[in-house]
């Protein structure tokens, strides 16, 4: 396949355009193979039969099998479809993709199954800058269900709304994921049944001195995630539970827009963010998350946490600069931490 016919493939994907409505427009480039476009813009990619079977288990959770329909009316077919993000470069991607999938032979008598195996690794790559990887996710979600708690626990008071929202500030890079007046709070989520969490440096347990001139109070959220297939929250159900929470009462839409918007925003560093209104049915995003354990909310200024500190530094070898470790906190440390409800912890801490 020369690279006249990928310019041609890519041109006739561009003259698709973007249908209207719930109808995609497709381009049939072999029997069982299409590419194409749907109302949102993304582009996508159809290997027409049965269901394929994926090496990578990224890939597995982007390839979606199902009966589509090329256009409104038009007739139903098999086919394993990968779905890639609106931005003008994923076009080239997609079309990559197909001429690949050609290339190994997926019109020939082996099969699609065959020529998927021998380009996974190429959709694999173009799958890692077109959505959120699994763990960026489960990190959202543990953030969410932080921001989804402090908007519940001030939703008699509607005006608060976007105070609430300034709290969750994890959507950014570096600071604190949750900062709430002299309060903060660092959320740290684990596939573990135990609270066994990552820091990239001793400043995420370090309280600081704000502009008040008070000594921050530190929390660290502990919350444990894992994939279910009966139990627990999508990403894209969450983050409709919040936007619908932001939009009762005086609070109005653009609350929950603003909200949208910081969401799409957050893990962009690693790749394209989630955009809920394009995204909310991906594949990708439909995995439920359980959780492991309830959440806890620790005191980071116990004693009884038995942090490694500067000092202790200060007398070995080792640069505080640049040090990373894995903590495994005990399900209780002391008496009153973590708090005994860390649903009335939140509530408890002011805006102001």
């Amino acid at each position: 396949m020369s690279d006249l016919h990928f310019e041609a493939l890519r041109a006739d994907l561009e003259e698709l355009g973007v249908p209207a409505g719930q109808a995609r427009r497709m381009r049939w480039v072999a029997t069982s193979l299409a590419v194409g476009r749907t109302a949102s813009g993304d582009y996508e990619v159809f290997i027409r039969g049965p269901e394929l079977h994926a090496a990578s288990s990224l890939v597995r959770r982007h390839v979606q099998h199902s009966q589509w329909r090329p256009e409104e009316g038009g007739e139903p077919f098999p086919a394993s479809r990968i779905v890639l993000p609106a931005a003008p470069h994923f076009g080239s991607i997609a079309v990559l993709i197909a001429i690949e999938l050609l290339r190994a032979g997926i019109a020939g008598p082996q099969g699609p199954q065959s020529a998927f195996t021998d380009v996974e690794p190429i959709i694999e790559m173009a799958i890692r800058r077109g959505a959120l990887s699994e763990s960026v996710i489960i990190g959202l979600v543990g953030e969410l269900a932080v921001l989804r708690q402090l908007v519940l626990a001030r939703g008699d008071r509607p005006a608060l709304m976007m105070r609430t929202l300034d709290c969750w500030q994890g959507w950014q890079d570096g600071g604190r994921d949750f900062r709430i007046g002299e309060h903060s709070i660092e959320v740290k989520t684990t596939q573990a049944s135990a609270s066994i969490h990552e820091f990239s440096g001793l400043h995420q347990l370090e309280p600081r001195l704000l502009p008040s001139g008070s000594m921050e109070q530190l929390h660290l959220m502990s919350i444990g995630l894992a994939a279910s297939s009966a139990m627990g929250e999508t990403l894209p159900s969450m983050v409709s539970s919040i936007a619908t929470l932001l939009t009762k009462g005086t609070a109005g839409p653009d609350v929950a827009d603003e909200f949208l918007h910081r969401v799409s925003l957050y893990g962009g560093q690693s790749g394209g963010g989630y955009v809920h209104a394009t995204m909310q049915e991906w594949s990708v995003y439909g995995t439920r998350y359980a959780h492991t354990f309830l959440p806890r909310l620790y005191r980071v200024d116990d004693p009884a946490m038995r942090l490694l500190g500067r000092d202790m530094l200060a007398e070995t070898f080792v640069q505080a600069q640049g040090l990373s470790f894995t903590m495994h906190i005990p399900e209780h440390v002391s008496a009153f931490n973590p708090a005994p409800s860390w649903e009335a912890e939140l509530e408890s801490m002011d805006l102001s």
